[in-house]
This record gives C-alpha cells, sequence and structure tokens, in this order.
C-alpha cells in the first residue's frame, strides 16, 4: 500500500478558518478604552485650556481696575498742587493759576480733563464782598448761577484753560446742585479728595455724555483742623478738576490691548447709576466668562461688570483640542481596524504595527515640538515680564520727572522773590513765601522717598557673613557724633552675626536705630537695646522713647504714614517701609510692638 502515509486531501468546498470570539471581543474593548482615553484627554485639555483663558482674563480684569485706579491717582496729584497753591496763598489772581496750569500741559498730559478749577465757599454775606472784590480787581462782574438767595454758595472763580467751555461754566454754583453738593461736602467733613457721582458737565452740550468732579479741599496753611465743625469753619474753597467718563476710561487704557468689555456702575448709594459701558459689551451667553467686582474710588463704590468675547475668541486653544479629539476618535477606530486585521492574518498585523510605529514616532516628534514651543512661550513670557520692569522704572523716573518740573519752578520762583523782592515784603508775606519754598521741599524729599522704596525691590542680593553688632556700633558712632550732647545709654549685644546682603542690612540698621536714636530725644534717661532672643534667629531693636499706639500697628510700614506729628519728629515716612521690602527680600519678617509714651520694639529675621 504505496500511499497508505499521506494525509488525506482536503475537500474543495471545506468552509475557510474564521477568527475566534476572542478576537472580536479584544477588537470591541480596545475600541471603548481608546475612545475612552480620548475623550478623558480631551476633557482634562479643554478644562486646562479653560482655566488658562478664565485665569488670562481674570488678570485682564485685574489690570483694567489698577490701570483706572492709578490713573485717577496720577489726576489727585495734580489737583492736590493746586490745593497746596491755595493753601499758601491766600488766593492767587488769574494770572497765577493760568501759569500753575499751563505749566501742567494739561491737554498733553491729562486730555481727559476738560480744565483744573476753584470754587470758593463763601456765606450769603461773603457772595457780596467776593463781588465786590472781583470788580475792583478789573475782573468784571461775578454773576453767580443759577440765581436766588441760599445760605452757602460754591461758585466757580477760576477754570483753566480758558476755553469757551470752560469761560461758560465761570459764576455755576456748585454747591446748589446736589450730586456736586454731596462730593463738596464729604471733601470737606473728611478733609481728603473725594469724587462726585455721574454728572453732567457744565462744559458738555450734550445731555448724556457723562461726567466726574474730584475735589480737593483747600484750607489755609494747607493743615485741615481736627474736627468737622472746625473744618467748615476754616475751608475757603476747593481745587477740583471736570473729567469726562468716556475720555478718562479710553485715555487711562491705552496702553494696553485688550479684549475684555466692561461697564462701570456707581453702586454708592444703592442704585445702579452707569457711568461707562464699551460698546461691544456683552450680555449673558454671548460672553464666554464673566466677572464682576467693586472697588472704592474717592469716597464711591464703582462696580464692574467684565465680559470676554465668544468662547473662540476668549479660549483659541480650544480650536486644535477639537481637531486633537477627532483625531483620536479616528486613531481609535483605526486601532479597532487593527486589531480586527489582526484576528484575520498575521502578515496584516504586522503591517499594522510598522504603521502603527511610524505613527507612535510621529507623535514623539509632536510631543518634542510642543515641548520646543512652550520652551519658546516660557522665554517670551520671561522677555515680557522683563520689559515690564523696565517699563515701570521708566514710568517711576518719568513720574518724578513730571513731578520735579512744577517743584523746581516753584522754588526757583520762590527763591528769585526772596532774593530780590524781599525787602518789599511784610512778614506775612515772607511767611507765605517761606512756607511756599518749604511745602516744595517737602514734596521732594517725599519724591525722592518713593524712588528709594521701589529701589529697593531691584538689584541682586550678595549674602555675605555679617558682623552685625559692629555695623550697629558704627552706625551709633555716627548718631552720637552728629549730636554729641545727648547721653543715650546704647546696650549693643556682642557676637550678633547673619548671612545677609551688607549694604541692605545696613539700611535696616541705620533706619531702626535712627528712629530709636530720634523719638528718646526727650527722655532723660534714653536707652536703645540691640540684641538678639534666644531662638538664635530673631534681632530686636528696642528702646524706652515715644513709643506708639499699638491699635495703629498695621500703618507704621506703609509708605508715607505717620504716627507722629512731622513737626515733632521730621522724616518722609519711608524709613520702615523700606525696611520691611529689604527684610522680606531676604525671606525675613518683622514685627513692631509699642505703647505711647513708654518705648517701641522692632523684631526682625534675616532668613
Amino acid at each position: 500500500m504505496p500511499n497508505a502515509s499521506r494525509p488525506p486531501a482536503a475537500a474543495p468546498d471545506a468552509p475557510r478558518a474564521t477568527p475566534g470570539v476572542a478576537g472580536f471581543v479584544l477588537a470591541v474593548l480596545v475600541l471603548v478604552a481608546t475612545v475612552l482615553l480620548v475623550v478623558m484627554a480631551w476633557r482634562a485639555a479643554r478644562e486646562n485650556a479653560l482655566e488658562s483663558a478664565k485665569a488670562e482674563f481674570h488678570a485682564s480684569t485685574d489690570e483694567i481696575v489698577e490701570l483706572l485706579q492709578q490713573r485717577l491717582v496720577n489726576y489727585e496729584l495734580t489737583i492736590r498742587g493746586g490745593a497746596a497753591l491755595f493753601a499758601s496763598v491766600a488766593r492767587p489772581s488769574p494770572a497765577e493759576w493760568q501759569a500753575y496750569v499751563d505749566g501742567l500741559n494739561l491737554k498733553e498730559r491729562f486730555p481727559a480733563m476738560t480744565g483744573l478749577g476753584y470754587a470758593a465757599f463763601v456765606s450769603r454775606y461773603q457772595l457780596q464782598q467776593l463781588q465786590i472784590d472781583t470788580r475792583d480787581a478789573g475782573r468784571g462782574l461775578l454773576t453767580v448761577w443759577p440765581r436766588g438767595e441760599r445760605e452757602r454758595y460754591g461758585p466757580i472763580l477760576y477754570l483753566e484753560p480758558r476755553t469757551a467751555e470752560n469761560l461758560s461754566a465761570i459764576g455755576f454754583d456748585m454747591y446748589n446742585e446736589p450730586a456736586r453738593n454731596a462730593a463738596m461736602q464729604a471733601a470737606m467733613r473728611e478733609a481728603l479728595p473725594r469724587m462726585s457721582a455721574r454728572v453732567k458737565l457744565v462744559q458738555d452740550l450734550d445731555p448724556h455724555a457723562g461726567g466726574l468732579l474730584l475735589y480737593v479741599p483747600v484750607f489755609p496753611g494747607g493743615l485741615a483742623p481736627p474736627t468737622v465743625l472746625q473744618r467748615q469753619a476754616a475751608i475757603t474753597g476747593w481745587v477740583y478738576a471736570p473729567i469726562r467718563a468716556k475720555r478718562f476710561v479710553e485715555v487711562a487704557l491705552a496702553p494696553i490691548k485688550r479684549s475684555v468689555t466692561f461697564r462701570l456702575y456707581d453702586v454708592t448709594d444703592g442704585a445702579r447709576v452707569l457711568v461707562y459701558a464699551d460698546p461691544g459689551f456683552r450680555d449673558g451667553d454671548k460672553a464666554a466668562f464673566h466677572d464682576a467686582t467693586t472697588v472704592r474710588a474717592y469716597g464711591r463704590q464703582w462696580h464692574f461688570d467684565f465680559a470676554s468675547g465668544p468662547l473662540h475668541q476668549a479660549a483659541p486653544g480650544l480650536a486644535p483640542l477639537r481637531t486633537a479629539l477627532i483625531v483620536g476618535l479616528l486613531a481609535s477606530l483605526l486601532l479597532f481596524g487593527i486589531v480586527w486585521s489582526l484576528a484575520h492574518t498575521e502578515l496584516r498585523a504586522q503591517r499594522l504595527a510598522a504603521r502603527m510605529s511610524l505613527a507612535a514616532r510621529r507623535s514623539e516628534a509632536r510631543v518634542r515640538a510642543m515641548n520646543r514651543s512652550l520652551e519658546a512661550r516660557v522665554e517670551t513670557r520671561t522677555r515680557e515680564l522683563s520689559e515690564a520692569n523696565r517699563e515701570l522704572e521708566s514710568f517711576a523716573y518719568s513720574v518724578s520727572h513730571d513731578l520735579r518740573a512744577p517743584l523746581r519752578a516753584i522754588e526757583g520762583f520762590g527763591r528769585v522773590l526772596d532774593d530780590r523782592y524781599a525787602p518789599v515784603l511784610d512778614d506775612t508775606g515772607r511767611s507765605y513765601l517761606e512756607r511756599v519754598r518749604n511745602a516744595a521741599a517737602r514734596m521732594s524729599e517725599l519724591i525722592e522717598g518713593l524712588l528709594k522704596l521701589s529701589r529697593v525691590a531691584r538689584g541682586d542680593l550678595v549674602p555675605e557673613r555679617l558682623d552685625l553688632s559692629r555695623i550697629a556700633g558704627e552706625i551709633i558712632a555716627d548718631l552720637r557724633t552728629a549730636e554729641p550732647h545727648r547721653p543715650v545709654a546704647v546696650d549693643i549685644a556682642p557676637t550678633l552675626v547673619a548671612t545677609a546682603d551688607a549694604a541692605m542690612v545696613r539700611s535696616v540698621l541705620q533706619n531702626l536705630l535712627g528712629n530709636a536714636w530720634k523719638f528718646t530725644r526727650d527722655r532723660i534717661d534714653a536707652r536703645i537695646v540691640f540684641a538678639q532672643d534666644d531662638d538664635g534667629e530673631t534681632f530686636y531693636v528696642q528702646d524706652n522713647g515715644a513709643g506708639f499706639d499699638q491699635a495703629y500697628v498695621d500703618k507704621l510700614f506703609r509708605p508715607f504714614q505717620r504716627l507722629h506729628d512731622e513737626a515733632e519728629y521730621a522724616g518722609e515716612g519711608i524709613g520702615l517701609a523700606t525696611v520691611k521690602r529689604i527684610v522680606e527680600r531676604h525671606g525675613g519678617t518683622i514685627t513692631a510692638t509699642g505703647e505711647s509714651g513708654k518705648g517701641a520694639m522692632f523684631r526682625f529675621t534675616l532668613r
């Protein structure tokens, strides 16, 4: 039987082998799992993109509020300068006021201000004398409107520059109008700058044009009496600025490019009074993000409603994510097809595996490209931050330069008056002239203190091992040299060391020991101690001088905050603020305790 070992031939109609059930189950499981992973990854990426866009939106809203507040502070400083002029001079002549306002260059620096003016505060009887004085000075008849007899008047006497609109406002009794009256009375009672509610400016013919008025009260000598009744009796008037609301917002926000729109309401009296609204403000679901915040601005409560653009504008990163989702779902289907094919043929599986390897390499290349893109974005953001710091330094220099220019003019003209015309001035005139020059010198010191405080936050720290006992001894020696007649007992603990920047730490000790020396000058048994707590990290400076009320300790480290009368203890009010910034730059903390008439203690660390 020669063919007995051969296998039987296959039947021609025998069915082909089909994939097993396990192959189909595996393919379905792969499809479900990959779709779930893609959807979960897409949702996570979408949430991250939305959170990032929302964070940028909130940062933009904070920047808008900050820029508007900074602009108002610039207005306040300008108006305070005019108030200082009226406080130091009984009443400047129109030519003097015009020269002062022309020097400010309002049109270029503050285009939203229609002018800078002065309104007198007079009684019914004083008004008659004011009209007589105006007529005798050759300025014509002062007509106060609206007409009618009232107990008190607040007519506009000066308003520069002398445009036709501003001239038409001369004589208008602002004290008779409720919104203006409320702001003027608040400024008088609190001796602080106060803003009016939204009003129609006298200069504006459009009844729908919104305006604001910022008032600074004027008291003789520039010092407000301590009580409200005394302020009402002493006040001579208000220096004020009419501000067009729309122009104010446009100028304040001109330096930034924004996609955020907002509406600004005055909610001081409980009602929502619209002050400003962007033309493209989006209500309801038209905007992707909304935010609201309320701030206090010169006695007014301002409520901001912010809105972003539509979702595709507010979060542009979502568009690539949608593409990624589609690609991911397609990849899931592709993987499903691959697994399905694996059940049919190993060859097909090998080919598909090769394609998957290629896709993996492409994905890895995309990841590397994304990493490079991320690094570039980080570098760009770092460069933008550095540029912002440089712009801030430039802004500080510009502000100091702009503020010093009128100060130099005041000081220069004051010196000329003193040199050339002192013999023709009486004692009162020379006293007023001295007050003007002293006020200009004081403001120059404050500007220098502000720049000094800003410089503390810049520069690199150069830490080194320092002998604090030696540095404190040198500072005390300098103080004794300056005031050799003062018998002050100084106790400096030996071997006080720390690792810190030498120049900055010397500034800290100069301020703390200098304050202790200054505030103990009225004590016969003056005593100053510089030592260290038992923890080995906390240093303290203690004195038995004038001390302070502990209830006001939170004001000690604020710039230009003073708890003692400047006439009694001179200074700019910048020293402790500088100390706090230096200590915090070293990673430390500083605290203060004290009691009026019993001294003070300052504890600080340098970690």
